[in-house]
């Protein structure tokens, strides 16, 4: 196998090794996606011939994987570390993880976690402000391009203690193991739980922003919540031309000054203390009803619209550990100052967990921290044995 040279390895034009050829392994690639870790592929800088097709990867270091063994990536799926989540957490620890050489594995349904949707990220050291997606995209390049290590995208969907090791079964049926592992996955939207919610899926309903404002310019639109995320959800639409209508269970809650500044905004209609009956609609949205709380016996109206974005909080990400770790009466992890938690060899960090403040610099600061004690607690077993 010809060795790629250091001029090489940053043109995208460079075509590898024919060597690649003989091989009698059908590997395919799925649209867009990394061969080896199923990441989703932007560009085209990594790349290499491998029987009569062009393979595309995420990064150098997965292509070197690929090279090295086209039809075994993770050897025998044993780590010191294996690391589960993609925000910013996750993403600090394995950069932290890679600087300490701990033998580690990063698993992830994507990257970026809830930040990604943040239009607008204040007083990130270093930064006045950035949005989510280019901070995120900071921390991809840090991750893939200064601190790589194995990683896959994938679901994680149960953890189990077996005597001293950490048994990770995946959404694709793949297993590994690991003397430690770290749980950083973050939050998801909630739902609302009413009458058309789960039908018009995908027809007109977003729980995220930033990807689907575009799909929305010029309609008229209602959110649903009455906090930061919402006044700033609303804050993007008007901004994209939208009529816009806020209802929120209660008052609303967001930071006053936004508040403010949202009401001198034309086309935005504010409803407080009104409970969402029902979206309505046949093929796609084309209404929502409510009520006022205080009057329950009065006949819901309903607001004409064409897109409900639903900003109603966060549940956290823990179905697959529930059994594993303790958690409070929120479903967060319960973990200690040092990010451990109440079994040995479990840490966790970010807003999984029940640390207080759910900021994207309160989840990196914690996922280093929850680094420094995985390599502490992997030096104590060693001495141990």
């Amino acid at each position: 196998m010809s060795k790629q040279s250091k001029e090489d390895r940053h043109n995208p034009k460079f075509k590898h090794s024919d060597e690649f050829h003989h091989h009698k392994e059908n590997v395919t690639q799925e649209s867009g996606r990394c061969p080896v870790c199923k990441m989703k592929v932007d560009s085209n800088n990594y790349f290499v011939e491998y029987s009569w097709k062009t393979l595309y990867f995420c990064s150098e270091g997965c292509l070197q994987k690929f090279k090295i063994q086209p039809w075994d990536f993770f050897g025998d799926h044993q780590f010191d570390l294996i690391i589960i989540g993609g925000g910013p957490a996750g993403l600090t620890a394995a950069v932290y993880a890679s600087v300490s050489r701990i033998n580690t594995f990063f698993i992830a349904n994507d990257i970026g976690g809830q930040a990604i949707d943040s239009t607008k990220v204040r007083n990130y050291m270093g930064f006045d402000f950035i949005s989510g997606k280019m901070l995120v995209d900071k921390f991809r390049d840090q991750f893939l391009e200064k601190h790589y290590l194995s990683h896959k995208i994938d679901d994680v969907i149960s953890i189990e203690k077996q005597n001293e090791s950490c048994v990770i079964t995946t959404k694709s049926k793949e297993i590994f193991y690991s003397k430690a592992v770290i749980i950083a996955t973050g939050m998801k939207k909630r739902k609302l739980g009413i009458k058309g919610e789960e039908r018009l899926q995908r027809k007109g309903i977003f729980y995220k922003s930033v990807q689907d404002i575009n799909l929305l310019e010029g309609k008229n639109v209602v959110v649903i919540g009455g906090g930061n995320s919402a006044i700033q959800t609303a804050n993007d639409l008007l901004s994209n031309n939208c009529n816009v209508t806020i209802v929120t269970q209660g008052r609303l809650i967001a930071d006053k000054t936004d508040v403010d500044r949202i009401k001198q905004r034309q086309n935005i209609r504010i409803i407080e203390e009104h409970d969402v009956m029902e979206i309505s609609g046949e093929e796609k949205v084309q209404g929502v009803s409510i009520r006022p709380e205080q009057d329950r016996d009065r006949n819901p109206k309903t607001i004409p619209c064409q897109g409900v974005f639903i900003q109603v909080g966060f549940l956290p990400n823990t179905e697959f550990c529930k059994e594993l770790v303790d958690l409070n009466e929120m479903g967060e992890i319960k973990i200690n100052n040092d990010c451990s938690t109440s079994t040995d060899g479990v840490f966790a960090c970010g807003d999984v967990t029940n640390n207080y403040g759910k900021r994207i610099v309160i989840a990196s600061g914690e996922g280093a921290k929850a680094v420094l004690r995985t390599r502490q607690y992997l030096k104590e077993i060693k001495k141990k044995v």
